[in-house]
């Protein structure tokens, strides 16, 4: 029954030689016409009538073809509860990559009502098996809505949770819901990544906060997010990383334990794994745990000729930041991050937010760093120190 929409697509022409990072392309380029919607590469909705609950008809599904993840083609779902970019981001894949768009109408048989439309493009990758990205448009309301949109994501291999103009009353709803659905047996998504606005460290925090179940792997990720181009580049930052690092479970039990209560030997190794694993992002020269009071480094991941350097920097930054409380006072939290641009390198000082004393300083290459990635490794390595 889902075999049209869930099934194997095969790689078709591509306009680029390697569709990475998204730019957004002119009609031109996408041999689109907007004026003409027949012109571009959307396929006709099929409907699929549903006599129970259309989430166990798709789980049904995933319980042959991706029960187990390793050997699953590589997928990644879109969860966008406001409705702003989900659907832009799919149409302009497919513009980038000339696939289709396939769409699938869930529909109720005794009333034929709609509970949701789900769209699906692919992602051809230079060496690797493509990337199916999925969004469901979601009419129903309720329980069979979280149903639906659950089932949909458990199956996937990254879920990507984008929050734009969201009220909290309704964000803390999505976080109750997500909650639930990855502790149950069904949900084997390993990695849900929040695509936050800017300014949403609290938000952030909250996130993370969360009680989340050990063998999901939870990232949440401020960035302006303006185009449907922006957003997809964030989450393929997401995916990157996720497929770079460790995997849920893979971690040593001990890299968590608290620096301030754990034997002096566990703490060496959470420091020495957190500052390898900001170390192995592009354009990252060097890196270090610092003592945010008097800027002296604690600990450095870094080569011979960039460790003074680092060291130079640490003591600048943190002072530059000691001022800035001082400047404004109490009446305003002390910043998150500090970055300084000098000629051809940028250094970012990033507090860890359970820690008032300690931070991390990173030293890159201004022309090779991806800032989204490296601040992804980052709060990757926030949770090997606190």
């Amino acid at each position: 029954m889902l075999r049209t929409l869930f099934g194997e697509l095969a790689p078709r022409r591509m306009h680029t030689s390697s569709i990475g990072a998204l730019r957004q392309p002119d009609d031109h380029e996408a041999g689109v016409d907007p004026r003409h919607p027949a012109t571009r590469l959307d396929r006709a909705v099929s409907d699929v009538v549903v006599d129970a609950s259309p989430a166990t008809a798709m789980r049904a599904h995933f319980a042959s073809s991706r029960a187990n993840l390793d050997q699953a083609g590589a997928m990644i779902t879109l969860l966008d509860p406001s409705g702003l970019w989900a659907s832009q981001v799919i149409r302009a894949l497919s513009d980038a990559a000339a696939q289709h768009v396939e769409r699938l109408a869930l529909r109720e048989r005794g009333t034929l009502r709609t509970l949701a439309v789900i769209e699906r493009t692919v992602v051809p990758r230079h060496g690797q098996t493509p990337l199916k990205v999925y969004h469901a448009d979601i009419r129903a309301t309720g329980l069979e809505q979280e149903e639906i949109s659950n089932a949909l994501a458990e199956g996937s291999h990254l879920t990507a949770v984008i929050i734009g103009a969201m009220q909290p009353h309704a964000v803390e709803t999505l976080l109750r819901s997500l909650l639930s659905a990855t502790r149950q047996a069904e949900w084997r998504c390993p990695w849900l990544v929040f695509l936050l606005p800017p300014g949403s460290s609290a938000l952030r925090q909250r996130i993370l906060d969360q009680d989340w179940p050990a063998h999901v792997r939870t990232a949440a990720m401020a960035e302006s997010l303006t185009s449907a181009a922006g957003v997809w580049n964030t989450v393929l930052t997401a995916w990157e990383a996720a497929a770079a690092g460790p995997q849920p479970g893979e971690e040593h039990t001990t890299a968590a334990a608290p620096l301030t209560d754990a034997d002096p030997s566990l703490q060496a190794q959470a420091v020495e794994r957190a500052l390898s694993l900001v170390a192995r992002t592009d354009g990252v020269l060097a890196c270090g745990l610092v003592n945010l009071g008097c800027g002296d480094l604690l600990a450095n991941d870094s080569r011979a000729d960039t460790q003074q350097v680092l060291a130079r920097t640490a003591a600048a930054l943190s002072a530059a930041r000691e001022a800035h409380i001082a400047a404004v006072g109490s009446a305003e939290a002390a910043p998150e991050e500090l970055m300084v641009t000098t000629g051809a390198h940028q250094a970012l000082l990033r507090a860890m937010p359970q820690s008032a004393a300690l931070g991390i300083v990173v030293l890159v290459d201004r022309q090779r760093a991806n800032l989204a990635l490296l601040r992804f490794r980052l709060a990757e390595a926030e949770k090997h120190l606190t």
